[in-house]
C-alpha cells in the first residue's frame, strides 16, 4: 500500500504546498510509503529544502489498497484521481471548498460524500465549523500545523522593520503602506515586502522584523502571521477567519478585513506605543512566540497526523 499526496506543479512559495511536502515526510517517518504526486516529469518545489519522494501522476498504476490525499481545490474533479481508490481530503482553506463548482444549475455539490472519500482533514476550528455546516454529519479531523522552530525561532533583538507579504490582497497592502507614508507615520521605520523569497529567506527576515502586517483573507488558518509571531513579531491586520484562534488581543492587533483607515490607525498607535516604551512591543512579541510555539509544535502536528492515519488505515 502506498499513500499518494497530489499537488499542483507550482514553484511559487505558498504555505499550503509546503505543508503537503511536510505531510509526506511525516508519513514516511511513521513507516508508510508516501509520495508527492506532480503532473510534470521531474518537477519538484525548490523554494524550500526537501528530499521528499516525488513521483509523476502518469507513472502510477492505481491499486485498490492505495490511499490518495487530495487538496480541497481539486474536489470538483475528485472522480479523476485513481477511481476506486480511497481518498482523504486535506482542506487547508475551507473558503476554497466550492472552487470549481458552478454558481447555478445542476445537482447540489456534495464532493465530500463521494464514495471514494474516507476522511477529511482541516487545519483550524473555523474550517471544522464551515465544513460541518456545509456537510452535516461529516467526520472531520483537525490537524495542528507545525511552525518549524529551526526556521522561525524566537528572536527578541529586532530592527525597526515592518514586513508584510503582498501576495494576497495586494491592493489593501498598497493602500495601508502608502497612507502611512502620506501621513509621515513611518519615520525611522523601514518597510520590507516579502515576495519571491525562499522559506529560509522568509525566516531570516521575520527574525529581524518588529511588526508584521497581515493581509491574508480568507484563510483556512494563515501561516505567515503565525510564523511571524513565532519569531517574536507583533502582528497587525487580518486574521483571515481561520487565524482568529491565534490572533489574540493580548499580543496582537486584529483589524476588520477591508477597513483601511482603521488598519492605518492601529499601526500608528502601535508605532506611537513603541516610541514611548519599546519594551511593551518586545513583551507582546515574546507572548506571541510562546503561544504559537506551544500550540503549533512538531509534537502536536505528528500526534494529529499519526492519530488520523492510524484510524483511516
Amino acid at each position: 500500500m502506498n499513500v499518494y499526496v497530489y499537488c499542483q506543479d507550482s514553484d511559487i512559495p505558498t504555505g499550503g504546498v509546503y505543508v503537503l511536502y511536510k505531510l509526506v515526510d511525516t508519513l514516511n517517518r511513521m513507516g508508510l510509503q508516501a509520495y508527492m504526486v506532480h503532473d510534470s516529469e521531474g518537477f519538484r518545489c525548490t523554494w524550500f529544502d526537501n528530499s521528499t519522494p516525488v513521483v509523476t501522476n502518469a507513472s502510477i498504476t492505481p491499486d485498490s489498497s492505495d490511499l490518495w490525499v487530495i487538496p480541497e481545490i481539486y474536489m470538483w474533479r475528485i472522480g479523476d484521481f485513481a477511481p476506486g481508490c480511497r481518498k482523504v481530503v486535506f482542506n487547508q482553506n475551507c473558503y476554497l471548498t466550492f472552487q470549481g463548482f458552478p454558481l447555478t444549475g445542476g445537482a447540489a455539490p456534495d464532493p465530500y460524500r463521494h464514495p471514494d472519500v474516507a476522511g477529511v482533514m482541516v487545519v483550524s476550528e473555523d474550517s471544522r465549523r464551515y465544513l460541518d455546516y456545509a456537510f452535516p454529519g461529516l467526520k472531520i479531523h483537525r490537524l495542528h500545523y507545525e511552525i518549524d522552530q529551526s526556521l522561525f525561532p524566537y528572536h527578541p533583538d529586532k530592527k525597526r522593520w515592518i514586513s508584510f507579504m503582498p501576495r494576497k490582497n495586494r491592493e489593501d497592502a498598497v493602500q495601508v503602506v502608502n497612507m502611512l507614508r502620506a501621513r509621515g507615520s513611518l519615520e525611522s521605520f523601514d518597510v520590507v515586502p516579502i515576495e519571491g523569497k525562499s522559506l529560509a529567506e522568509v525566516g531570516a527576515i521575520l527574525r529581524e522584523t518588529l511588526i508584521f502586517l497581515s493581509f491574508g483573507y480568507p484563510e483556512g488558518l494563515g501561516l505567515p502571521p503565525a510564523e511571524a509571531m513565532s519569531c517574536g513579531c507583533v502582528a497587525i491586520g487580518y486574521h483571515g477567519m481561520g487565524g482568529r484562534e491565534y490572533f489574540n488581543n493580548a499580543f496582537s492587533y486584529p483589524v476588520e478585513q477591508g477597513d483601511i483607515v482603521a488598519y492605518v490607525q492601529v499601526v500608528e498607535k502601535v508605532l506611537e506605543d513603541y516610541r514611548r516604551d519599546p519594551e511593551l512591543l518586545v513583551e507582546r512579541g515574546r507572548m506571541a512566540a510562546a503561544f504559537v510555539s506551544e500550540r503549533f509544535s512538531r509534537e502536536a502536528w505528528e500526534r494529529d497526523v499519526r492519530g488520523f492515519f492510524s484510524e483511516i488505515l
